[in-house]
């Protein structure tokens, strides 16, 4: 749990901010505790490989958005809310290490099984890195890969300042506020490699996409997802819209 990293007794709760008496160990309160044991992603009604909602009888629409295949797995220990989304929203504006190490056992434990060689955040556009001075998706990378006895690897480069993307509300402008916005450093080597891409939050899944179109284009043999968290029902918000029908009204005859 990385004990050195969470603070002792604390007036306020981590994850929902209110003055309420936390743990001995963990600064959260009873409620929030109690959510963050419990809330794990219940997969029975999700997509077997991105975790995003089935849509009766047909793919979901993060899968029609990678028909390559180029991300081949997701995993995530929770949804995006309640104390999950407080402590994301802690760490992302914030920078707090607690909610981070906080989140990292889950995200460990969501892996099973699955493997790979090198750890990859999902970098921060070099003004928003200069604005924070820090960024999450490292933090997160770090702290599950200790716990995995992984390597992190700093390998990907945002190479250009984009838009947040929680501003945008079509897929098509949040896949064209990213292209070309990623790169692999001069010195980085992924090919033949398994590459576990780790983010904070999986909405519509296009900046994972972007960044795993880079590495696969670099040789890597493998890129799967990690997330704290997803919201699995934003790719329907986010699937292509269909173009509305035009109404057809008939002329009335004279009466």
């Amino acid at each position: 749990m990385l004990p050195h990293l969470l603070s002792p007794l604390s007036a306020h709760c981590a994850a929902c901010g209110r003055v309420a008496d936390v743990g001995e160990r963990l600064p959260l309160c009873p409620d929030c505790l109690r959510y963050l044991l419990h809330a794990r992603v219940s997969t029975a009604t999700l997509c077997p490989r991105c975790l995003s909602a089935l849509p009766f009888g047909r793919p979901c629409a993060v899968c029609r958005r990678d028909p390559e295949r180029l991300i081949t797995q997701t995993y995530a220990p929770y949804r995006y809310r309640g104390a999950v989304r407080g402590l994301i929203l802690r760490l992302k504006f914030t920078g707090d290490s607690q909610a981070a190490a906080l989140l990292a056992p889950a995200m460990a434990a969501a892996l099973g099984g699955a493997d790979a060689d090198i750890v990859v955040p999902i970098p921060l556009g070099p003004r928003r890195l200069r604005e924070r001075g820090y960024n999450q998706a490292m933090l997160l990378a770090m702290l599950t890969a200790r716990l995995r006895g992984l390597t992190v690897s700093d390998c990907l480069v945002r190479v250009r300042n984009t838009k947040r993307q929680s501003s945008l509300h079509s897929i098509r402008e949040r896949g064209q506020n990213l292209r070309g916005a990623f790169d692999l450093k001069p010195e980085a080597e992924v090919a033949g490699r398994r590459v576990l891409l780790v983010d904070d939050v999986r909405t519509s899944g296009a900046t994972a996409l972007a960044c795993a179109r880079v590495l696969r284009a670099h040789g890597a043999a493998d890129v799967v997802l990690l997330a704290a968290a997803i919201a699995p029902g934003a790719g329907r918000y986010f699937a292509p819209a269909k173009p509305k029908r035009r109404r057809q009204y008939r002329r009335k005859g004279p009466s």
